[in-house]
């Protein structure tokens, strides 16, 4: 990955210093400048949102929003693959994705695989629950994209809000989509590996 961003980075520059030398500097002055603006704009937004998380996590309210969770949770990862640490990271992790907080929902999404792997026998192998952990956080509904809002509001939008509605529809579809299909893979995947055994046996 880094050696196509490099190359693209590369490639950018060559390009801008054989049509219009004089815009280079100026073009990646102005860039990081707007880099650094978003970032620091979107950086009040994610420490809400983390520390408040941080905040459930350090005072049980988490477990408190997994048994709110828990039918949705037990039906997407079954009843009896997760364990209540488990259960309490991916609630955390879904609960971010829904507020658009990707970059929140990230670390929360490694505590449940970490929390996950510690539950399974068969270390060098990944589980069911893991795979649609991977999946509907890549998709995840988002009710609130506060971070797409950010970005809007800091590009001078005049009205960031207006994404919302578009975002929730999107990201529903979506995600049905990705839990069909992990589904479907899962049922033929689990299908070959009983046709397999049978032969052997």
């Amino acid at each position: 990955m880094n050696k196509i961003w490099i190359i693209l980075f590369v490639s950018s520059i060559v390009a801008l210093c054989l049509f219009d030398p004089g815009q280079v500097l100026t073009g990646m002055l102005n860039a990081s400048n707007r880099a650094v603006t978003l970032s620091l704009s979107l950086l009040a937004i994610y420490a809400i949102w983390i520390g408040l998380f941080t905040i459930l996590e350090k005072s049980g309210l988490s477990a408190k929003l997994s048994k709110l969770l828990s039918p949705i949770i037990n039906k997407l990862f079954g009843k009896n693959n997760l364990s209540e640490e488990s259960k309490q990271y991916v609630s955390m992790n879904i609960s971010a994705n829904l507020l658009g907080m990707s970059g929140a929902a990230t670390p929360l999404g490694i505590k449940a695989i970490e929390s996950m792997q510690k539950d399974n026998k068969n270390k060098s192998t990944v589980t069911f629950p893991m795979i649609m952990l991977v999946a509907i956080s890549c998709s995840s509904v988002q009710f609130l994209p506060t971070s797409i809002i950010g970005m809007l509001s800091n590009a001078g939008s005049s009205n960031p809000s207006g994404i919302i509605l578009p975002s929730i529809i999107c990201s529903i579809v979506s995600t049905a989509i990705t839990i069909l299909l992990v589904y479907l893979f899962h049922f033929i995947f689990d299908r070959k590996k009983k046709t397999k055994k049978k032969k052997q046996g």
